[in-house]
């Protein structure tokens, strides 16, 4: 028993404790210094049916956008019901990013009827409003366009 405790064994794990403290301690206060979690932009947006391009412009749309931290996923929706909003969830048909309030988003047009090709678009955010440019591949020019975030639809509790 008296050859568990020698001086230096406990001197080992001693410094081998406290050094493993000292790196978490460490770590910890640089992610609490330095790494901020990205601003919440995901939601609904709905677009201004006036301004849009091509085949776009006689409808209301919506964008719906899907984030992971800096990593955007979104549809062009028509207003639909709740399983086609939950079928481009699952299915999304735009890929980006956003880094410094900037977003970009591209992919295909496929859940708007009668509309086909891509769509980039790119702007900011400010807040729970999306400003910036949206061009299908069908048209040649860029439109601004402007949306606000749609508040969530409320939770009803199921018994």
């Amino acid at each position: 028993m008296k050859g568990h405790f020698s001086p230096k064994s406990l001197i080992f794990y001693g410094c081998a404790i406290g050094s493993v403290t000292l790196l978490f301690s460490l770590a910890t206060a640089y992610g609490e210094a330095n790494l901020k979690a990205p601003y919440r932009i995901d939601g609904r947006y709905p677009l201004l049916a006036s301004s849009l391009p091509g085949c776009l412009q006689a409808q209301s749309v919506i964008l719906e956008v899907q984030q992971s931290g800096v990593f955007l996923t979104g549809s062009l929706l028509p207003p639909a019901s709740e399983k086609m909003v939950q079928m481009a969830r699952d299915r999304p048909s735009l890929h980006g990013n956003w880094r410094n309030q900037q977003f970009t988003l591209e992919g295909s047009v496929r859940d708007i009827p009668n509309c086909q090709g891509s769509v980039t678009i790119q702007g900011m955010i400010e807040q729970d409003r999306l400003k910036g440019t949206l061009r299908l591949s069908s048209s040649p020019n860029e439109v601004p366009f402007s949306a606000k975030r749609e508040a969530p639809p409320a939770k009803t509790q199921q018994h």
